[in-house]
């Protein structure tokens, strides 16, 4: 009677160890694909908030911190509307069952990025034969790294530039081509006319600034520097 009793006790032990081994798994698929879902949702949705920076666009969501238990429906949002959306981005988690958790993930994308393609004296102007375009990812580049030739063209160099240099903006100044006091060419536009004459500068100008001019008359304007001692006006 003793060794039957122990018998069935055992049993129901092994019973209740399957039982428990079933769950746990269960649980734990359930856990595991439910962080397959949250973390496929924050891929898409920062592939998509950084769609405009570049391409080859590449997210590791780091949501070890984040596990949403029966959240079946995760909707992803940024922390900060303000914040960069490449490197280490932050990510806010909001679940059906109204609970918010917080992640973090790492955001990268290919750009094209600007450096010097031959030496370039301190002063000098930089043409189109100075600077190229390379392919580099823009979370490993400098905050004020060029990304457009457009940005350089046209600009001053602060100080020598050697070959191969990753272009910043602190490296250039705009050009003056409008001397303060200087007599410039003026042409004012409208429809159907057009009309040049000479004036002289109250201020000094770089390309697309706007500078007072004195006019034969006496009278004063304004005019956007268009080139070396040349403003425009449009009516």
């Amino acid at each position: 009677m003793f060794e039957s009793t122990l018998k069935t006790l055992g049993s129901l032990l092994c019973w209740c160890s399957i039982l428990l081994a079933t769950a746990a798994g269960a649980i734990s698929f359930e856990e595991q694909d439910g962080n397959s879902v949250l973390e496929q949702r924050v891929r898409d949705f920062l592939e998509w908030e950084a769609q405009d920076l570049g391409r080859d666009i590449k997210v590791t969501p780091h949501s070890g911190s984040a596990r949403l238990s029966n959240c079946h429906d995760p909707e992803p949002f940024l922390t900060n509307p303000e914040q960069r959306l490449y490197g280490r981005v932050s990510v806010g988690i909001r679940c059906e069952s109204g609970q918010t958790r917080y992640l973090q993930a790492d955001v990268s994308v290919l750009v094209d990025h600007v450096i010097v393609a031959r030496d370039i004296e301190a002063g000098a102007t930089i043409g189109a034969g100075d600077v190229e375009l390379v392919e580099g990812r823009l979370e490993k580049l400098p905050r004020h790294a060029l990304l457009e030739l457009s940005e350089a063209l046209g600009m001053s160099a602060t100080r020598p530039l050697r070959t191969g240099a990753l272009l910043q903006s602190h490296h250039l100044r705009k050009q003056r081509l409008v001397n303060r006091g200087s007599r410039v060419t003026v042409i004012a536009k409208g429809n159907g006319f057009s009309v040049r004459r000479e004036a002289k500068a109250l201020d000094n100008g770089s390309l697309g600034d706007a500078v007072r001019l004195n006019i034969a008359d006496g009278g004063q304007l304004k005019a956007i520097v268009t080139g070396h001692g040349r403003l425009e006006v449009v009516f």
